[in-house]
């Protein structure tokens, strides 16, 4: 997720977890850092504190500043620039014999991280090969190592050489201390001759304590593959319910319970008949009125193919996503070479919703890359 403000990508837990104020009604698309940055300004040597949200302007309680800024304290995810530089400084891996044949150092901390900002620590030391790293993310994420899906600068890991069972290390694909490699969850794999039934997106949520609120299910088509990727074509939700050109998909458009106080969207597609030109469906739920998705009591979903109804193709948590106005739960990635769809876990948190989608595509544009490979 890309700060608005200082324009890095982060992971979300660098974001602040709720709103700014209870006065506010949008989730933060600054950075904590450049919240506080915010708050405890500096003008000249003199330092004041601003009282007002960075994006809204609405009014801070001291209670709120001072959580704030507690939260950025303890905030888990903060660098200690001064030890590391002195530790860089006092350890010479070269004279400690630590380093490859090409300078690369063989020790020291290398980490996976998920798309939901997820982050794993290893050891170059304890592992040496692409099929080692995989057993140990599956030791600590319960994912079977052929759901796992390896990005490192662009290029997807291998096990094995294309020459025989032989091992690849990880040192082949130049992963070094400090490096950070790309986890994709393969949930489920649909053969072209199981895509003829419809990919199924059941959403149902709860009224908020007051009134009515939509906690909307969207889908958007993504077209084109290698340069030409990621190009939002159409976008499936409560008011675009459905296309003349595509007509083997649609979604329900809200469909409300009031006297049980229960919303519902079901979103269908037909693999199969899609325009060839579609590679990717990227799958979302936002919050319409609501700060964020947590104001909805006992939502739940369901991914799955008619045909095998039993067979959950998300599982995704909705609750992960509680202090966050929306979320892209999972993606169907159609694959270039055989055709066939994959089901990929996302769980990545984001701003946006219907009313205003930019923020989501924005999330959707800084990852899209991962599916194309």
């Amino acid at each position: 997720m890309k700060c608005s403000n200082c324009k890095v990508d982060k992971l979300s837990r660098e974001f602040p977890t709720d709103t700014i104020s209870q006065r506010c009604n949008h989730i933060s698309s600054f950075c904590l850092k450049c919240v506080i940055n915010h708050i405890n300004a500096k003008t000249g040597n003199k330092q004041t504190v601003v009282k007002q949200c960075p994006e809204c302007k609405m009014n801070l309680e001291a209670k709120e500043i001072k959580d704030l800024n507690v939260a950025w304290e303890k905030a888990s995810f903060r660098i200690d620039v001064d030890n590391i530089s002195q530790s860089h400084s006092q350890i010479n891996p070269a004279r400690n014999g630590e380093v490859d044949g090409h300078g690369n150092a063989t020790t020291g901390d290398f980490y996976v991280v998920l798309l939901n900002g997820t982050k794993l620590k290893f050891r170059l030391e304890h592992i040496r090969s692409v099929g080692a790293l995989k057993e140990a993310i599956k030791a600590q994420t319960k994912v079977e190592t052929n759901k796992q899906k390896l990005i490192h600068k662009g290029v997807e890991l291998q096990t094995y050489t294309n020459q025989g069972r032989v091992q690849i290390q990880l040192s082949e694909y130049n992963i070094v201390a400090e490096s950070h490699i790309q986890l994709i969850v393969l949930l489920y794999s649909i053969s072209k001759e199981l895509s003829i039934n419809a990919l199924t997106f059941d959403l149902f949520w709860g009224y908020p304590a007051t009134g009515c609120d939509y906690l909307d299910g969207t889908c958007m088509l993504y077209t084109g593959t290698g340069n030409n990727a990621g190009q939002l074509w159409r976008r499936f939700d409560y008011q675009s319910t459905s296309f003349h050109d595509i007509p083997n998909m649609a979604h329900s458009g809200d469909v409300m319970d009031h006297s049980n106080r229960r919303g519902h969207h079901r979103i269908t597609a037909n693999l199969a008949s899609l325009p060839q030109t579609v590679t990717k469906l990227y799958f979302i739920l936002s919050s319409w009125n609501a700060p964020n998705i947590g104001h909805f009591p006992n939502p739940s979903f369901k991914m799955f193919d008619p045909s095998k109804p039993d067979i959950q193709l998300c599982s995704y948590t909705i609750q992960s996503a509680a202090s966050s106005q929306a979320v892209i739960m999972c993606v169907a990635a159609k694959n270039g070479y055989d055709g066939n769809w994959n089901v990929f876990e996302v769980g990545k948190l984001s701003a946006g919703n219907a009313k205003n989608y930019a923020p989501i595509e924005t999330t959707i544009g800084n990852m899209d890359q991962f599916f194309g490979i």
